[in-house]
């Protein structure tokens, strides 16, 4: 009966370090995978850093993402004014600090989140802001063809004399923070002026295209810029565009050409839009989506929040 006992005990210590070493792999391989980008690849914080994609809150396209480590946090964009909480959230796990905040154009979809918290910042800290160096007075009397103008008046209220903010030029080069540098093809600017088309879209036309480029590997922005401007750019900037990453034009629709896209060559794509448009035949998004899915992995708001690491 003691001998019973014994091997009894003894099982039942066994069950329990088994056990314990189940449950102590579970935690460990979640914890894992909680660090993985969407690639799989674990990215080292002191080193490299994490872009990743957020869908807006708003469930309509729109543009916020963050490049980020354990030192540094990066915010394009931020998306709509109904955005402004998910954005903040973000910054808060970031010590409540942005480094560095790039508005590709005032736009609602883009610059809407970054007006609301400019305006009441609380405990948040924004030491370097970047435009694409519109001309206001150009737009208020061009008008806008499809967007609210009032987001572009109040982002030139709320920042026209402010002492940290850069209004970039195509060809600025410019260190980001540690390794990471930004490369300017796309800014307001009299190439963009003389190349719009009969829509006058100057705003979109005139966002950023813009490159992030770590020691290895490299980010293509191409944010809200559309047909009119494909042929100047490609025909100034095939040599340059080459990218592993890359975000597409205007949320996929009416911008860049199969070409623009071979020429970037990545193998991983963004598109800012939720599966209603990237999906949807009526969108040219989705023939574009189809078209980058034959060349490497294309990401949307359905599987947001999607990440790449730059290395």
């Amino acid at each position: 009966m003691r001998i019973f006992m014994k091997k009894k005990n003894l099982l039942s210590t066994i069950l329990l370090i088994l056990s314990a070493l189940l449950l102590s792999g579970a935690a460990w391989f979640s914890y894992q995978k909680s660090r993985m980008d969407s690639t799989g690849h674990i990215p080292d914080p002191a080193t490299e850093y994490l872009i990743t994609q957020y869908a807006d809150a708003t469930g309509v396209q729109g543009t916020f993402y963050t490049i980020s480590n354990d030192d540094t946090l990066i915010i394009i964009d931020g998306g709509w004014a109904g955005n402004a909480d998910a954005v903040r959230k973000v910054i808060a796990k970031h010590n409540n600090t942005v480094d560095a905040w790039i508005i590709s154009h005032p736009h609602q979809d883009h610059a809407g989140a970054f007006n609301v918290i400019y305006a009441n910042p609380g405990e948040i800290t924004i030491k370097n802001i970047y435009d694409n160096g519109f001309d206001y007075d150009f737009i208020e009397a061009a008008g806008e063809p499809y967007d609210d103008i009032t987001v572009m008046e109040t982002f030139h209220a709320l920042t026209k004399d402010a002492d940290n903010l850069t209004h970039l030029k195509r060809g600025d080069v410019i260190t980001l923070a540690g390794h990471l540098t930004l490369s300017v093809f796309n800014a307001w600017d009299e190439s963009v002026l003389s190349t719009v088309g009969d829509e006058k879209d100057y705003q979109n036309n005139a966002s950023l295209l813009f490159k992030i480029s770590g020691a290895q590997n490299s980010m293509l922005f191409c944010s809200d810029i559309k047909y009119d401007m494909n042929d100047y750019l490609l025909g100034t900037y095939r040599n340059d565009i080459s990218c592993d990453y890359i975000q597409t034009g205007h949320h996929g629709n009416w911008s860049f050409s199969d070409e623009f896209y071979e020429a970037a060559g990545a193998s991983y794509a963004f598109i800012d839009a939720p599966s209603s448009i990237t999906d949807n035949p009526d969108f040219p998004a989705s023939t574009l989506k189809s078209s980058l899915q034959k060349k490497g992995t294309v990401f949307d708001f359905s599987t947001a929040p999607n990440s790449v690491t730059l290395k």
